[in-house]
């Protein structure tokens, strides 16, 4: 594969460039002239002479400042000078009709004008006025369709910059990056001498190290649906989670009724215990004698045989 020359590619690229400039960049040099001089005479001694405001504007003409080519200083521009235009012309339609006026009224002799005169002038005045809607709608057409080349002109125009840009930064980083091959290069041939020779390095004793690049790949799909199957069984345990949790829960507290229960029970044998040790009578037994003494007297008078 043929070397690329970047070098004389960026040198066709400014030398394009150069010789077919975009034109927006020498129609915004007025614009940006005239804020330059408004900045400059804003900062500067009020009272200054001709040639310096000569050289001032010859200077912003031939290096523009970058920040002033934006789209949004050139949008603001361009409202500005449609709005300066609009007053313009309703100050010229003003003038003229009163000059127009003042010359029916004075003239010699006097120009007088008729409903008729006036019915036809309006007649004309509304063709005039369709006609102009319709070069309205024409010209706002051709401004939409030039924004939007405009906006796919500076998109490439971005582009193209970027892209000189890089060139610039590409030739040192491949020379950087071929004088790292080289190094590798001579890195392993001199390895590979010292392997010929009798001193390559002690293998590794873990197996795996010394697998093919076949058998590296089956290892490592087997541990690859390993982990697959060790997912799905993760998967499964978290959504019987949930059940083994309630469960758990009614264990719980099944648990603290038997032992409720075996602590009241543990508490009644020990009270017992301690009457009998202190001579006392238990209350269980003395009603359990009266249950069997009234059972006997029961059948006695019901001559039941036990």
């Amino acid at each position: 594969m043929p070397l690329v020359d970047y070098s004389s590619v960026l040198a066709a690229l400014r030398a394009q460039q150069a010789e077919q400039p975009l034109s927006i960049l020498a129609l915004a040099e007025p614009i940006i002239a005239s804020q330059s001089q408004s900045q400059s005479q804003s900062t500067s001694h009020p009272q200054s002479r001709p040639s310096d405001t000569s050289n001032s504007l010859s200077q912003t003409a031939s290096d523009p400042d970058p920040s002033l080519l934006t789209s949004a200083s050139l949008s603001a521009d361009l409202t500005h000078y449609k709005n300066l235009f609009s007053k313009l012309r309703f100050s010229y339609l003003e003038q003229v009709t009163k000059e127009k006026y003042l010359r029916s009224i004075v003239g010699d002799p006097p120009l007088v004008v008729s409903h008729d005169d006036n019915l036809v002038l309006e007649d004309k005045l509304a063709g005039m006025k369709t006609e102009l809607k319709g070069k309205k709608a024409e010209v706002d057409a051709l401004v939409a369709e030039m924004e939007e080349t405009a906006k796919l002109l500076a998109t490439s125009y971005e582009s193209v910059n970027e892209g000189m840009q890089t060139l610039e930064r590409v030739p040192p980083e491949i020379e950087r990056l071929r004088n790292e091959i080289e190094k590798l290069q001579s890195e392993i041939v001199t390895r590979r001498g010292n392997h010929d020779d009798g001193h390559s390095p002690k293998p590794s004793k873990d197996p795996r190290m010394n697998m093919s690049l076949d058998e590296t790949e089956q290892a490592l799909a087997e541990l690859q649906s390993r982990n697959e199957e060790i997912d799905r069984q993760i998967d499964s345990l978290q959504r019987q989670m949930p059940g083994k949790i309630r469960d758990v829960e009614r264990m719980d507290r099944e648990l603290a009724e038997l032992e409720k229960k075996r602590n009241e029970s543990s508490r009644l044998a020990m009270e017992v215990r301690r009457r009998r040790e202190l001579g006392g009578r238990d209350e269980m037994e003395d009603l359990g004698k009266w249950y069997r003494d009234s059972e006997s007297v029961l059948r006695c008078l019901l001559d039941v045989q036990s």
